[in-house]
């Protein structure tokens, strides 16, 4: 779980403030096909969501897992 947090953290910082456009552009200015830039940002973003969801996941299971009641005969 907190290697899911640490990428996801990490992936925002390199990110930093950079637009998809801007990331696009700077790909394509490097001689890559617009397409394959395209599909290349496509899939950084669902890697990013796929985290995200997957650290959600993580913390619903272990909310449930340490709310679980027991009952004192």
């Amino acid at each position: 779980m907190k290697k899911v947090l640490i990428t996801v953290a990490g992936a925002l910082v390199l990110a930093g403030c950079v637009s998809p456009a801007q990331r696009i552009a700077n790909c394509t200015a490097s001689g890559v096909s617009y397409d394959t830039c395209y599909l290349s940002e496509q899939q950084r973003q669902q890697s990013i969501n796929d985290a995200s969801l997957s650290a959600a996941y993580a913390n619903a299971a272990r909310a449930t897992e340490t709310n679980k009641h027991t009952h004192h005969n």
